[in-house]
């Protein structure tokens, strides 16, 4: 569980880029006292919506509503409890779709994370990354669920050209979502990551790849010493000033350790 006499470190932020509307969703939570046997913990869930406009922030804001609401009464085993509201919220979202015809076709990606006991858990769907941020490196926690990994793995194997692997219209393709459907693929952690002082967890929406991984490890290792939300306010802004067209929406929650 996380430290009850100190709040959590904890910052987000989001740019709506070229985009119209945001259609990502984020949310932090500290678990109540009378949450039952999840009390204490640090929710941390990002949802990035797609179907266009108004379905894709209906279905990333009902699927964060509806998991961290289903975990919060879900088993005490944390991997138990996040396959539980996952499912709960694919199934919340199938009933949306089902009484609002204009939302047929809508989906969303998800991260779910939880805090407990100084370790990190979590269960995501779709290609928004989960990092943890150690030493002044970057590794990925979950699996990408776009087109890229197959087409990396093709351009590694000789099938294809690398050059031709980075160009691939696919490429951002997912190959599964959070859709009120079966689902394809789900990666759910099978042990925690247990974390050390100073470690920072950044949960992002794909709007953050415009920046390299060199540029997030530079705004991470805060050379000025700013905030955790001056950093996540320094992404945004790296964002922005890249000036991509057509730039997605991006939204990114830091956790410190």
């Amino acid at each position: 569980m996380t430290d009850r006499h100190a709040a959590p470190d904890v910052a987000s932020a989001q740019i709506t880029g070229a985009r119209d509307s945001q259609e990502d969703t984020l949310m932090t939570r500290v678990l109540a006292a009378d949450s039952g046997v999840h009390a204490g913990e640090l929710l941390l869930v990002l949802a990035d919506g797609m179907g266009g406009h108004a379905s894709g922030e209906v279905a990333s804001r009902l699927v964060v509503d509806q998991f961290s609401s289903s975990y919060v009464n879900g088993p005490a085993n944390v991997q138990a409890a996040l396959r539980d509201s996952l499912h709960i919220a694919n199934e919340q979202l199938a009933i949306a779709m089902d009484e609002t015809p204009g939302c047929a076709g809508m989906g969303t990606t998800l991260i779910g994370s939880v805090l407990r006991d100084h370790r990190l858990y979590w269960i995501s769907v779709g290609d928004s990354p989960l990092w943890l941020y150690r030493d002044a490196a970057l590794q990925r926690l979950n699996a990408d669920h776009s087109m890229a990994p197959l087409l990396d793995d093709m351009a590694r194997n000789g099938l294809m050209d690398r050059e031709d692997a980075l160009a691939d219209f696919r490429r951002n393709k997912l190959r599964s979502a959070v859709a009120g459907m079966a689902i394809e693929l789900v990666d759910v952690c099978t042990e925690p990551c247990v974390l050390q002082a100073g470690d920072i967890a950044v949960l992002a929406s794909d709007g953050v790849l415009t920046l390299s991984a060199g540029q997030l490890v530079t705004v991470l290792q805060n050379p000025h010493d700013r905030s955790l939300q001056e950093l996540a306010d320094d992404m945004m802004t790296l964002i922005d000033a890249a000036g991509h067209r057509g730039q997605d929406n991006a939204s990114v929650i830091l956790y410190r350790h």
